[in-house]
């Protein structure tokens, strides 16, 4: 059962940016024979068969119990990008469909890095960071989770655009565009990646940068895994805060919803004029309740005082856990209970009052019909309100493929609602009720002339479509990247699980 006790680390820590890829329908029969072909070609032991201990040591590495319930024939875990090179261009001579899976830091709530009856790369041991004190760059791998990256730079006083929870992986979320407490002064975290090692479709490794296969380089910051595997990322690092960020939750009873959403526009309102100050809003309820209401402030240089946050200050918490930290101690200190079912989707729409107010209406509905529907205990669910301000795509709006310099047209809220279970009848319920909630919400949005069209891949939804939101110039880049890169079309045929680009119709 999930505790109300726990609300910090179950529902205000979902902030991590899982690496969304779907899950297709498998076609086993070959699966096995290309795990004989990788052990025949000297991978036998970076290859593990479900008779190893390995196999399931891999699969409990897995963030969601959907994850973990999917059985690759084999998991290949290489230790290089030698080795990660030599398995594709087995695998390339091989036959198969949909029977590829690529698994970096394991944290997608839905079986996206995982395949039945196929190959599934766990690049875990892929999570090396090595920071050079002249070029002031990091080079970390995809398999690293964020809170250990933190701590490793800190010991050198420096930091990184980065994951929000510990226990995320770096590769999902820097593919998956990345945002971040730092969006308001860097972007998305993605932008300052300054160099991609890539192994492409037919084994080859590249390096991909705004000098080197540059079409490659800005598909990559946003575009998922429709290119190759990332077996490095080489990111810009800068200054860490002096005596640490200041950043915590405050704790409300549900009676302050309407005084804490006032503050959230606010805050929003003039986030440009205050880009070191962020939050997250969430609104819990873990059956059998009651409700509650959560806002973390944070400011990453570290200010006590902002006046971004200032309503909030008279309010009276239940508790306040605000203070200064470290950025690595923060993020570290939140990890996310595993094991779980989970169920996730996600809108953009107008950083306005009443449309929010909208959003928490309905999801009062739905927690009030699932609780008269007698789904047993271990089930909750809950909001999650982000800042997505217009000025975010303007910071280097044009070196990835979000295509948020056009899409925001106004200062926004990233809205996630996130469903933790226990039982599959828990989860097939709340998937239906969540899914008409997000309908509803996105409609009333479009009414009222306060939709954004834009999607953050790490949040949605498998059933939602988030590169089409990217943009006509960008879902053209992506296509003909892809077609430059992998003709024969590995990473949409053979690793198809996951928003795959040649999917996106040419709606223009």
């Amino acid at each position: 059962m999930i505790l109300a006790g726990s609300l910090v680390k179950s529902v205000v820590l979902l902030l991590l940016a899982p690496y969304s890829m779907c899950q297709m329908e498998p076609l086993p029969s070959t699966g096995f024979e290309n795990c004989k072909a990788l052990i025949t070609a000297g991978l036998k032991d970076v290859v593990f068969l479900p008779t190893d201990p390995a196999y399931d040591a891999s699969l409990t590495y897995y963030w969601s119990a959907d994850s973990r319930a999917v059985k690759p024939s084999c998991f290949v875990q290489p230790r290089s990008t030698e080795e990660v090179a030599n398995a594709i261009r087995v695998l390339s001579k091989t036959s198969g469909v949909d029977d590829v899976a690529i698994r970096s830091g394991g944290h997608s709530f839905w079986p996206s890095n995982n395949v039945a009856g196929g190959v599934t790369f766990d690049l875990s041991l892929l999570n090396h960071v090595v920071y050079s004190g002249n070029t002031k760059i990091a080079s970390i791998g995809p398999g690293a989770m964020w809170g250990p990256v933190l701590l490793e730079l800190e010991k050198y006083n420096r930091t990184v655009t980065s994951g929000r929870v510990g226990d995320v992986g770096v590769g999902g979320l820097l593919l998956g565009g990345g945002l971040s407490f730092y969006t308001g002064k860097h972007g998305v975290a993605s932008n300052t990646v300054a160099n991609f090692e890539v192994v492409l479709a037919n084994g080859s490794v590249i390096d991909a940068n705004a000098r080197e296969n540059p079409g490659l380089f800005k598909s990559l910051k946003g575009g998922s895994n429709n290119f190759g595997i990332v077996t490095r990322f080489d990111m810009l690092t800068f200054d860490a805060t002096p005596g640490g960020i200041y950043a915590g939750p405050i704790f409300c009873a549900y009676d302050q919803k309407e005084a804490m959403l006032n503050a959230f526009v606010r805050l929003v309102d003039i986030n440009e004029q205050n880009p070191a100050d962020t939050t997250f809003f969430v609104l819990g309820y873990t059956s059998p309740g009651p409700a509650s209401a959560t806002m973390v402030e944070i400011n990453i240089d570290g200010v006590e005082n902002s006046t971004s946050f200032a309503p909030l200050r008279d309010l009276p918490a239940k508790r306040r856990d605000v203070k200064r930290q470290t950025y690595g101690e923060y993020v570290t200190k939140y990890t996310q209970e595993a094991g779980f079912r989970k169920v996730w989707f996600s809108l953009c729409f107008k950083n306005d009052v009443d449309i929010m107010n909208k959003a928490a209406s309905l999801w009062e509905e739905l927690t009030a019909t699932a609780e008269s529907a007698s789904l047993g205990d271990g089930w909750s669910v809950n909001l999650i309100f982000q800042p997505l301000a217009k000025f975010y795509g303007q910071i280097g709006g044009d070196q990835n493929v979000l295509g948020l310099d056009k899409s925001l047209k106004h200062d926004s809220v990233n809205w996630l609602a996130d469903a933790t279970l226990s039982t599959p009848e828990q989860e097939a319920y709340l998937l239906n009720a969540i899914k008409t909630m997000t309908e509803k919400l996105e409609a009333y949005a479009v009414e009222k002339g306060g939709d954004t069209q834009w999607l953050y891949l790490n949040y949605v939804n498998p059933l939602q479509k988030p590169l089409q939101t990217y943009g006509e110039d960008n879902v053209r880049l992506m296509k003909d990247v892809a077609a430059q890169y992998d003709p024969e079309g590995f990473f949409q045929k053979r690793a198809s699980a996951g928003f795959k680009i040649s999917k996106v119709d040419d709606i223009w």
